[in-house]
Order: C-alpha cells, then structure tokens, then sequence
C-alpha cells in the first residue's frame, strides 16, 4: 500500500468552500459577467474552488477581469482581492515567491482599511504558503495571526480559519498537548455555532491525532463521529473522504475486511458527487490496498480503473499515479512486456505534464508581472493625482490670500484717503 504514514485525507479548500455549487458553471458565469463589481468579488471566491477541479487555468480570466475592473474604476478593493485569488493559485502552482508578493500586497491593503476578517482570510493563505514550503515555523506565525484577527471579527468562520491548519503542524510535530488544546477550542466553537461541516473535520483531525500515536481504536472512534457529522452535511465527496480515513486507520489496525468494506463505500459516495479527479483517486486508493495486502489482481483491476477515469477526464496526474502503480504490480508479476510498456506510456505524460506545467508557470509569471506593471501604474496616477489636488490647493489658498491682501491694501488707501480728505477739509475751515 502506498506510504500513507497515517496521514488522512481531508479536503483542502479556499476560504468560503462551504458555498454550495447549486447552479450550472454557464450560468455562474454569466451572472459573473453581468454582475456589479461587489458581486464579482463574491462570485470568484466561488469560482476559485470550483474551477480548478474542472480546468485550472480559468480562473486566471476571472483574476485578470477583476483587476481591471479595479483599475477602470478606482477600485482599490477589487485589486486587492484579484491579488488575493491570484496568490491562491500561485501556491497551487508552486510559484511561491510570486506568490507571496501578491498575497503581502492584498495584505497591505487589508491593514490600511483595517478590515479583521480579510486580513484573517489573507494570513490563512500566507501560512499556506509557508507550509507548502515546509516553513512550519512561519506557517505557525501566520495561522496564529489569523486566529487573532478572526477573533476581532466576533465571527466564527473568520476567527476558525485556520485552527484545522494549525492543528495539522502541531499534530506532525507531535505537540500533542497543543493540538489537543487547539482542538477542543475548534469544536466548541464550532458546536456554539452548530457549524457541522467544520466539526466533522476537527473530529477528523483527532482522528489523525490518535493514529500518529498508533492508538488505533481511539482514532476510529473519532473518524466515526467525524462521519456522522460528515454525513449530515449531505455532502458526498466530503461523506466519501471521511470514509477513506475510515478505511486508512482500519487498514493500519490490520482490520482488513472493514477496511476493504470503507474503501468500496467511499468509491461509491464519490461516485454520487460526479467528480472525475476524486473518482479516479478512489479507484487507486482500492488499488494500493489490495497492493499492500498482495492482492495483485485485484490492485490491477482497481488501477486499471483509476486510469481509465483518469484518462477520461484528462487528469493527467491521475493517468501518470496510476501507470507507475501498474508498472509496480506487473513487475511484482513478472510480467516484464507490460511493465515496459507502463512504463513508456508514463515517460510520456510525464513529459506532457511537465510541458504543461512550464506552460502554465509562463502564463502565470506573464500575468503577474503585466498586473504589477498595470498596478505601478495605477499607483502612480493616483499619486499624481493626488499631488495635483495639493497642487491646486495650494494655488487656491495662495489666490486667496492675494486677494486678502489686495482688499487690506485698498481698505488702507481708502481710509488713508478719507483722512487725507477729511484733513484737507478741516485745514480749509
């Protein structure tokens, strides 16, 4: 079985992934083309956790229209969450200096208006950035930030942000004592608020709490209540990962049959969601267990699913995970004619997907010094701008005082000509 090393499986998601993909992506997008620039900002945090799984590089049009919204029309807020959606899909991308250069300008912004739940939202994602660099340390530094800005929020879901991110570090370090702590705080937050979904995933986490310390049967009771609150979100892809972390820790006590039973139901809920990339994942999922169990038929059959769906949905990192598992059970096999032939078909994706990742690296690289250019620019007007008004201010205020004096100097000559007059007269009598 692939190394899980009692890692489970959660979903990862931007902030807002709770909003629910009710509606057709077409009409999505046509309310996103009609829409006002406030409902623009709303509806590209939709898009942003939709689109990836669907094709990635869309979002990159959303980001590029909302920036120009903001320059066209003085919209300093829209700039800022283009950076903020932008510096998102850097990290996907692992672009992580440009990343952090767009993620640190939305937070600029965000600190200048003094706004505590977009700066909880921004500090979430700086941590993401550092965690995906391995920078535990500073990850740490910037998901405590966002804890305490989302407190000064008095809001649940902005002061919560970042507890679930946090809990993983101090639970991978073995700060058990922290992330015990850290815990217990998330769930009662969230059960005051009767916030299901992120209950589930606290739970989730004890579960991984308790299977990094191999107690086996108290990280099955978590994942169990995980799922029932996993379940009542109705939500089958959410339904269908908590029993794959079912299924993890089943394996991992040596509960193979229950085990097997979670693997085929998670493949099953996963299914009822449609989703092409988490289908594929189940399949190879069923596929390293029977892997890891000997099973070799059976993890053929299994893979040779996961690369079906893959391929389907042109999910090239699925196709390319599941031939060099294939290529693992054919030489388990000894069957070596297959294995190469596994094997050349994954030197060839792998070639496209790199191709493609430099392509998508250039694009992304391309936008962002186009939108720091467009940026500088703006900034640049807006000083002029600004400097001309102090300008004119200044010119203003100077005219008025000329004309201040002017009216003293002829209020001066007018009395000293009344006197003069007045003494001209009394000199006569």
């Amino acid at each position: 079985m692939r190394a899980y090393k009692y890692l489970l499986l959660f979903s990862a998601s931007v902030f807002f992934s709770s909003a629910i993909w009710s509606q057709d992506l077409d009409v999505q997008v046509e309310k996103y083309q009609n829409g006002t620039i406030e409902e623009k900002m709303h509806l590209i945090m939709i898009f942003y956790n939709d689109l990836p799984s669907i094709k990635q590089d869309s979002i990159l049009y959303f980001i590029k229209d909302l920036q120009n919204e903001g320059l066209e029309n003085d919209r300093d807020d829209a700039i800022a969450m283009s950076n903020y959606i932008f510096g998102h899909y850097l990290n996907d991308n692992s672009l992580f200096s440009e990343s952090l250069r767009k993620l640190e300008e939305a937070n600029k912004y965000y600190e200048f208006k003094e706004n505590d739940s977009m700066l909880a939202v921004v500090s979430n994602a700086l941590g993401n950035n550092y965690y995906l660099q391995s920078e535990r340390k500073k990850a740490e530094e910037y998901y405590l930030k966002s804890i305490k800005e989302g407190k000064r929020t008095g809001i649940v879901k902005f002061e919560a942000l970042s507890f679930a991110n946090l809990a993983r570090i101090y639970i991978s370090q073995e700060k058990y004592d922290e992330a015990k702590k850290l815990l217990n705080e998330y769930i009662k937050l969230n059960k005051d608020k009767s916030h299901i979904r992120n209950l589930g995933t606290a739970y989730g986490l004890y579960g991984q709490f308790y299977l990094n310390q191999k107690k086996f049967d108290k990280a099955i009771l978590n994942l169990e209540q995980s799922m029932e609150y996993n379940l009542a979100t109705g939500n089958n892809q959410l339904i269908g990962n908590g029993y794959t972390n079912l299924a993890i820790a089943a394996y991992f006590k040596n509960d193979l049959e229950r085990a097997k039973n979670y693997f085929k139901l998670a493949l099953a809920y996963i299914e009822k969601s449609g989703s092409a990339y988490y289908i594929a994942e189940s399949h190879f999922n069923i596929g390293d267990f029977f892997f890891g169990i000997n099973q070799l038929d059976s993890a053929e059959v299994a893979y040779k699913r996961s690369l079906k769906v893959a391929r389907e949905s042109e999910n090239l990192v699925g196709e390319k995970d599941a031939l060099m598992q294939l290529s693992e059970v054919y030489d388990s096999l000894d069957m070596h004619d297959k294995e190469s032939e596994m094997l050349r078909a994954y030197i060839d994706v792998n070639e496209t997907l790199n191709k493609e990742r430099i392509s998508r690296e250039l694009a992304s690289l391309r936008l962002s010094f186009a939108q720091n250019l467009e940026q500088q620019e703006y900034l640049t007007e807006q000083r002029e701008d600004k400097l001309r008004n102090q300008i004119e201010d200044v010119n203003t205020v100077w005219d008025y005082w000329i004309w201040i004096v002017l009216i003293c100097v002829l209020t001066v000559a007018g009395f000293v000509l009344l006197s003069y007059g007045k003494t001209k007269r009394i000199k006569k009598e």
